[in-house]
């Protein structure tokens, strides 16, 4: 007489699993790496731009000159100049510093990795994509599991008590991928309307941020100028 094998049931696979501790998706299938670009991320675009005012204000007050040794030559040099420098610089690099993580994602979910923290969440608690004017489009999630909270990143990145707010242009052009991504395995009435949005807006309005940028920018310059030939 043969031997009827059980026959198992077959369960789901966990979305996650624990590894020295840190929550891991089951089987992750597409990474993407946040790009490390400084002008990828706008929020440090007004505070340049106020640099660039206080530059001009303080020359138009009045400023000190101090003698730095450039490579053995004595130049006489504007404190505020070399404190302007400084301070947009160091703008410029906060966001190519502190950007880093990368965004995963599988058939059971989605998380986000950055150095020993993380945070992890199913599809059934990815929410969808919203459009927010200070971070463009942004991946949501609700009820996602954090080792620390809160994370937050420049640009717009929120992570706090499992509400989750990533922006897309965080990634670069990877973000169109990512939307493919969304699009396959969420409803379109939790990403259509935010990708509505983002049609609506004119081209007109980004150029328009530009431009203001540029003639304050470009003004603040002026200005420095006439005060120290005069």
């Amino acid at each position: 007489m043969a031997t009827i094998a059980p026959v198992q049931t077959p369960t789901t696979a966990p979305v996650t699993r624990s590894i020295n501790g840190r929550l891991r998706l089951t089987y992750p299938t597409r990474g993407y790496a946040v790009s490390r670009n400084p002008f990828a991320i706008w929020a440090v675009l007004p505070l340049i731009t106020l640099a660039f005012i206080g530059l001009a204000v303080a020359e138009l007050l009045g400023d000190y000159d101090v003698v730095v040794n450039w490579f053995g030559n004595l130049t006489p040099t504007s404190i505020t100049v070399v404190a302007f420098v400084i301070a947009t610089l160091g703008l410029l690099l906060v966001p190519a510093v502190t950007l880093k993580g990368s965004l995963n994602m599988t058939h059971d979910g989605v998380t986000f990795e950055r150095g020993k923290h993380h945070l992890t969440a199913g599809w059934d608690q990815v929410t969808g994509l919203v459009y927010r004017r200070d971070a463009g489009l942004c991946l949501t999630m609700d009820g996602a599991q954090q080792t620390t909270s809160p994370m937050r990143l420049p640009g717009g990145f929120n992570a706090t008590n499992g509400h989750v707010r990533i922006p897309l242009r965080m990634f670069g052009d990877r973000q169109f991928s990512i939307l493919y991504d969304i699009r396959d395995r969420l409803p379109q009435t939790l990403w259509g309307p935010a990708l509505q949005q983002v049609k609506e807006r004119l081209p007109l309005m980004n150029l328009a941020i530009y431009a203001g940028v540029v003639l304050v920018s470009a003004g603040a310059i002026i200005a420095v100028a006439v005060t120290v030939i005069h």
